[in-house]
């Protein structure tokens, strides 16, 4: 109220000031220019002055009152497209967590070039793209994800990588993860995924070359590794034209260790017996004869080499192990294919007796089916089934 008050006085002192002045002497302006003239008072030509000047400065509060209003209103537009493109988002990363990936794909694709971070939307949406199968799709979001984001190519190569893995692409994740491989030598799932990969394609030399170089924790066990080469081996020396000689290779070459092995030894076996099956029986008996394996026991029964001989070799055996279950399962089956039903009944029952097994129910059963005992034989067929199931 008092600087009212005192404005008030100020304003009228000034005005009476003025008064007088302006009744004392008016002044004289004359304004030419390009031959035109414009006379009046000074104190009339100061308030037009003024006056230009107050509407200068309105004009241009004016001006700069609307450029803010401008940049406020784009401003908001921008805010409700950047929230719209978060709850977009959201939607769609809820969408992924539900396994809806048709609509999680759609959703996060039409949000990753309005949100921050639009490299977590695109490796989203490329992992449910694999997961519908469409993997042409899921390489182009992949590739969009790597321009977006050009520091993080080495990690959306990985993610290809795990995806075509997921997708069962072993073949074209291991392209992908030898050219990361070329960019980081030591990196460590560079490493594990290629080890997997080659696994899973029976690349067992490639299999080798990379265990030492998995880290701990994750290396698996090199005798399973060095085990698991040596059959992919012998696996395929028995498919060769000449399988008895690359298995006696294969056999020569691998550690003695290995030679132990229960898998490795059925292997060597089976591709020996194809062409060689009294060398095959040999190798078997002085595996037995080192080391007592059931499954070592129940191959020598099906060897097929000399029935007569390996049934007399057999009935050895039985003088330390007479209550062995597969052991007379396996003295039956010899003596079946022998000739001798009778005594293959008595040492398939005597194996029954000790345990039943499926194998020897059906051998039993197969041996009442030859002699027309039609009732026994399904009886013995029946209970082998119904183990098995």
């Amino acid at each position: 109220m008092i600087r009212f008050l005192v404005l008030l006085v100020v304003g009228v002192a000034v005005g009476a000031l003025l008064a007088f002045l302006v009744v004392r002497d008016p002044g004289y302006v004359l304004v030419s220019y390009d031959g035109s003239t414009i006379e009046t008072s000074l104190w009339f030509g100061l308030a037009c002055l003024v006056l230009l000047a107050v509407t200068v400065y309105l004009v241009g509060f004016l001006v700069r009152r609307l450029a803010r209003s401008g940049f406020a209103v784009s401003g908001w537009f921008r805010w409700r497209r950047a929230a719209k493109a978060r709850n977009r988002s959201l939607t769609g990363t809820m969408m992924f967590a539900e396994g809806r990936w048709s609509d999680a794909k759609r959703a996060l694709l039409e949000s990753a070039d309005r949100v921050d971070t639009p490299l977590a939307n695109l490796l989203a949406a490329a992992q449910a793209a694999n997961e519908l199968g469409d993997y042409a799709e899921r390489d182009q979001i992949l590739t969009r994800a790597q321009e977006s984001t050009p520091q993080a190519d080495f990690a959306v190569e990985l993610v290809r990588a795990d995806l075509q893995q997921a997708a069962d692409q072993w073949a074209r994740s291991i392209a992908t993860l030898t050219a990361l491989r070329q960019k980081a030598p030591q990196h460590p799932t560079v490493l594990k995924r290629l080890f997997d990969a080659h696994e899973q394609l029976g690349d067992w030399d490639a299999v080798a070359e990379l265990a030492p170089s998995l880290p701990k924790g994750t290396a698996p066990d090199t005798a399973d590794v060095q085990t698991a080469i040596w059959r992919a081996r012998l696996a395929k020396a028995k498919t060769s034209a000449d399988a008895p000689e690359h298995a006696r290779k294969a056999w020569k070459a691998m550690p003695k260790k290995l030679r132990a092995d229960e898998g490795i030894v059925i292997d060597y076996v089976d591709a020996l017996a194809s062409s060689a099956p009294v060398e095959a029986e040999g190798a078997l008996r002085r595996a037995l004869k080192k080391d007592w394996r059931d499954a070592w026991v129940r191959r020598y029964a099906v060897i097929g080499s000399d029935p007569v001989k390996q049934l007399a070799i057999a009935k050895q055996w039985l003088k330390t192990r007479p209550d062995d279950p597969v052991l007379l399962l396996t003295l039956g089956r010899l003596a079946a294919s022998a000739g001798n039903t009778e005594e293959a009944k008595s040492y398939l029952d005597a194996s029954l007796e000790r345990r039943e097994d499926a194998d020897t129910l059906t051998e039993l059963g197969l041996l009442y089916t030859s002699e027309g005992h039609t009732e026994a034989a399904n009886g013995y067929l029946s209970r082998a089934l119904m183990l098995k199931a």
